[in-house]
């Protein structure tokens, strides 16, 4: 018997899979094999697709309502024991087990966990504090300004979408399943104001970096001391990862940062379906996400793991310190529409940027886009 999963180009997506499936094959005999797909993608890319080509897939929250409008899932709560549920929900970190639960059913069960927060250098930040609220991040810019040294912020598309996500949800406006508007429009101006201030004040490559290329950069060089806004990787605070040690807080002003990380979800195309589903819940118990998922690069999404003063040992206690961003974490809509619209989100959100569009246009134009996507939802 051979089992195939689709994860995302990173060791953290990665290396954690193949090493758990090595293992899982020398104890039960079932061999799995992975491929992976870009970072892009892993937002992007169809997932009814997907599900036609691969047994196991590590995907993203938001495609739950795909899951549910076209069947290309199975429910986990039709393959595994309630027993076996309740207790990985119950062993779940924040809101990542309930994120991918969508109209009653259990499309995946989080193998990793992740939330925008805050990234720094220790040895270059020295004895400033992190910021916590945005004026103090763009007091700390100064400051660091006159020593020669940057802030940075991930602004790709996609990290575009979803910092003005987390903005507009702190300053009272989130964006959720079912409002009329997308954003109160005082709030959504004032968010797009507050990001095109990012632009102006942070490092010139805000607007072309991801997270992973902006803490490969940040870990490799010494010129960024922070950055306000990003999605966490636990892989660079841990010793020899990188040249540099990087640190992680929490994002300013704590709540309603935008949850991440990756959910394994079940093929409804596949042979094997409850074994998919047990080897499902065998990499997201605790026993192996405390132990071959973490040390094989994981970023696992079990609270024991999160709590673990080993875990914490290992990566300069990433898990302590975003504990509680990931706890208040913002959950974005998952209707069969968002994933598309969320696309066009990013895209023009990174021109308005680029392009110093008007703010009251573009707020007109992702309106539209919003209330269209709900149409083409059945």
């Amino acid at each position: 018997m051979e089992l195939t999963g689709i994860t995302w180009d990173h060791p953290r997506g990665y290396a954690p899979m193949i090493a758990s499936s090595v293992l899982y094959e020398k104890l039960f005999g079932i061999k799995l094999t992975w491929e992976k797909r870009s970072l892009t993608n892993f937002g992007d890319q169809s997932l009814a697709a997907l599900a036609e080509a691969f047994d196991l897939l590590i995907i993203d929250h938001p495609h739950a309502g795909i899951a549910f409008e076209t069947n290309c899932l199975v429910p986990l709560d039709e393959l595994l024991p309630g027993e076996k549920l309740n207790e990985l929900k119950k062993q779940s970190t924040g809101p990542c087990f309930a994120s991918y639960n969508y109209k009653g059913k259990q499309w995946a069960i989080p193998v990793d966990a992740a939330v925008q927060c805050s990234a720094y250098r220790p040895d270059l930040l020295g004895d400033f504090g992190i910021p916590k609220n945005w004026t103090e991040v763009f007091e700390l810019t100064d400051i660091l300004k006159g020593r020669n040294l940057q802030v940075c912020i991930a602004l790709s598309p996609t990290d575009s979408l979803c910092s003005f996500l987390t903005i507009t949800a702190q300053l009272g406006s989130p964006v959720q399943e079912g409002n009329e508007m997308l954003v109160k429009r005082g709030t959504g101006l004032q968010s797009l104001e507050l990001m095109r201030r990012m632009r102006d004040n942070f490092h010139e490559n805000s607007l072309n970096w991801n997270p992973i290329q902006l803490c490969d950069y940040m870990s490799a060089n010494d010129s960024i001391a922070y950055a306000p806004l990003l999605f966490c990787y636990t892989n660079y605070s841990r010793v020899g990862f990188r040249k540099n040690i990087l640190r992680y807080g929490g994002a300013p002003g704590i709540t309603n940062a935008v949850l991440g990380g990756a959910g394994i979800a079940v093929s409804a195309k596949g042979k094997y379906l409850n074994e998919a589903a047990e080897y499902a819940s065998w990499v997201c118990s605790s026993e192996i996400q405390s132990s071959v998922y973490l040390m094989a690069q994981g970023q696992p999404a079990n609270i024991v793991t999160w709590k673990s003063d080993f875990a914490n040992e290992l990566t300069n206690n990433f898990f302590f310190n975003v504990f509680d961003t990931l706890t208040n974490a913002f959950l974005r809509p998952r209707y069969s529409g968002w994933p598309e619209f969320q696309k066009y989100l990013g895209e023009v959100l990174h021109a308005y940027l680029k392009d110093d569009n008007d703010p009251a246009q573009v707020l007109d134009h992702l309106q539209e886009a919003y209330s269209q996507s709900y149409k083409k939802t059945k």
